[in-house]
């Protein structure tokens, strides 16, 4: 919904509005309707508005309490808001706006940081208290909206962004200890960031600022193991399912400006639109990328899905210079190096969708949620994974298919653990090892801390496991992801799949409910996928698969920066000193195949840095 920032000067030198307006313009584009800010002494706080609930500036922020005691900055959106009136009503509370930020407020007054257990919706908010003068920071159980922070000896900082951050004056520096999970693991996990002393605020958590700008609390105040282990007891489970996806749809259909959907052509956006249709809203639209020419494109399922339900259908392809230049804004946008690499068709298509919508669902969080992704078959069944080990002694020029060699390759690494938590990766040490290896460790506490608690949660299951820690990792990759790139277009992503009520009752229920047979998702295709068409159930599954190998050798604007990877600045980090690097980009330049893992890291990770450091 919006952008927020602020900042504590520890000194107590006064805070200035011009510094305020430089954090609040770095994020201009998540508020674009409205910017406000707060000054008191040594504290400052800013927020851009986003338009969509309350369109008048009763709506606008800082929100003030009537009595001029709290100040909140507020992003994201509380979906059952409305809910709260009746109670806040007969407490005495009286209502100037028609906007969840003054429904939000008042229950912070009367209730605190215990009442965020209660809400039904992702933010990530800042509340003043003029007379103690203590900041509380506050973020969603799933991480959909972001927070980070920072803290040096003159300033403790936050914002929406990293570069918000970087906006007050704080030193935009990487931090090199996060370089090895970066480049093994794609992304950094946990509270850790690959800028030097740049944190964010883990979901679930809340934290208490001093007036000094000292930390005085990090709270943990959500946890999947232990709001699953106390969730009611589901009975029909299909039925429940189904009935908690429609009440989520309707929840995030909750808006003053018009709402589309992103449209794969696969089961979980299928479910969204279907959702959407079947309930009886009106003036639906989709928004689909396509590939021309490629085997992954899905166009041609999404329009006819549409077209049966009567929704506007919207079909955008991006290529060429035109997807370079998306891809170069992404990165600006995100900050941090990208990791899953549709962010520039992402950026494009919520672009297009802008001139007719502010708000988009998405079907993201299915997979990792209820088991949706083919490499968790793995980990499925015990013997399944103790057949598969033979794969290890098996040369690889006796192997045909390509799945086959990737898997040889990532169970070379015997240990199981270390295995499930390079589940997402697309190289492998073995990889590493062939051009050199990585220097330094891999261990990561925040990874090995996230298995532990999921081994706790489900002892003897594996999938199940897995499936914690997504939730706990990759998953918050792709809610950056999608954040970033539809706040860059000035568009707020909601994503029904993550409805706290459907994501903890999921977590509640017996192994049963999860496998890899067929597709997996069992709780989705034997419940909304029985209302699917068979052109989407039994479509296979693509997801967003971009042709990157073709663009690096045949397109000029992507092979232009693919010549000048051995150069980069950022390979000369200890992480990098064992790897071959031009070794790694002759052998793929041979077959466009060979190492493509390797060289789409090396190719995205370096125009980062050129992007964000050289040419900022």
């Amino acid at each position: 919904m919006c952008g927020i920032a602020g900042i504590i000067h520890k000194k107590s030198q006064s805070i200035t509005e011009d510094l305020l307006d430089s954090m609040g313009e770095s994020i201009s584009h998540r508020g674009p309707d409205a910017s406000g800010k707060f000054l008191q002494d040594n504290l400052g706080l800013v927020h851009r508005r986003l338009s969509i609930l309350d369109l008048t500036e009763a709506g606008n922020q800082p929100y003030f309490s009537p009595d001029g005691k709290y100040v909140l900055v507020f992003n994201g959106e509380i979906f059952n808001f409305q809910e709260f009136l009746p109670e806040l009503s007969s407490k005495g509370y009286i209502f100037k706006s028609h906007s969840d930020t003054e429904v939000l407020l008042y229950l912070l007054i009367e209730y605190g940081m215990g009442v965020l257990e209660r809400l039904n919706g992702f933010f990530a908010f800042a509340l003043f208290n003029k007379s103690s003068k203590e900041l509380l920071l506050a973020r969603d159980r799933f991480g959909v909206k972001p927070l980070f922070y920072a803290q040096n000896e003159e300033v403790f900082v936050f914002g929406s962004e990293p570069k918000a951050i970087f906006g007050s004056g704080f030193a935009k520096q990487i931090n090199s200890a996060a370089l090895n999970e970066l480049f093994f693991y794609r992304y950094v996990s946990g509270e850790n960031t690959v800028f030097k002393s740049v944190m964010r605020l883990l979901p679930g958590h809340w934290m208490r600022i001093s007036p000094e700008g000292k930390i005085l609390e990090n709270y943990r105040w959500f946890s999947l193991k232990s709001a699953a282990l106390s969730f009611p007891k589901i009975s029909n489970p299909l039925d429940w399912f189904e009935e908690t996806f429609h009440k989520s749809i309707r929840y995030r259909m909750i808006s003053d400006v018009p709402v589309g959907t992103l449209l794969s052509g696969g089961l979980d956006s299928s479910s969204v639109l279907y959702s959407q249709s079947a309930q009886g809203f009106r003036g639906l639209s989709s928004w689909n990328i396509s590939f021309s020419n490629y085997q992954h494109d899905e166009s041609d399922v999404a329009k006819r899905f549409s077209e049966n339900l009567g929704v506007d259908f919207n079909s955008h392809e991006f290529r060429g210079e035109n997807l370079m230049g998306l891809v170069k804004e992404a990165i600006n946008y995100h900050d941090e190096p990208l990791m899953h690499l549709q962010d520039g068709h992402i950026l494009g298509i919520s672009k297009k969708a802008k001139e007719k919508v502010t708000v988009l669902l998405s079907g993201e969080g299915a997979d990792e949620i209820m088991g949706g992704y083919v490499r968790y078959k793995v980990h499925d069944k015990a013997w399944r994974y103790q057949l598969l080990q033979g794969l290890r002694y098996i040369p690889e020029k006796y192997l045909k298919q390509d799945r086959m060699k990737k898997m040889k390759r990532y169970l070379a690494e015997g240990n199981q653990d270390f295995q499930m938590m390079s589940n997402s990766n697309e190289t492998f040490l073995s990889d590493f090892k062939i051009y050199g290896g990585l220097g330094g460790e891999l261990e990561v506490p925040y990874r090995r801390e996230i298995l532990d608690e999921a081994k706790s949660l489900y002892p003897n299951n594996r999938l199940r496991q897995l499936l914690y820690l997504e939730q706990h990792t990759h998953l918050f990759t792709l809610n950056d992801r999608n954040d970033r790139t539809t706040m860059g277009a000035s568009i707020e992503c909601r994503d029904p799949f993550l409805d706290p009520n459907l994501v903890i009752g999921v977590a509640s229920l017996s192994d049963s409910w999860f496998d890899t047979r067929g597709k997996g998702k069992k709780l989705l295709f034997d419940s909304l996928g029985k209302h699917l068409p068979d052109y989407i159930t039994k479509h296979p599954k693509i997801g967003l698969s971009v042709p990157w190998n073709e663009y690096f050798l045949r397109q000029d604007e992507f092979l232009t920066h693919f010549h000048t990877i051995q150069n980069s600045p950022i390979l000369e980090y200890d992480t990098f000193q064992k790897l071959q690097v031009p070794k790694i980009l002759k052998d793929f330049r041979q077959d466009g195949k060979t190492n493509y893992g390797l060289v789409r890291q090396l190719f995205f990770l370096t125009l980062w840095f050129k992007i964000q450091f050289e040419n900022p």
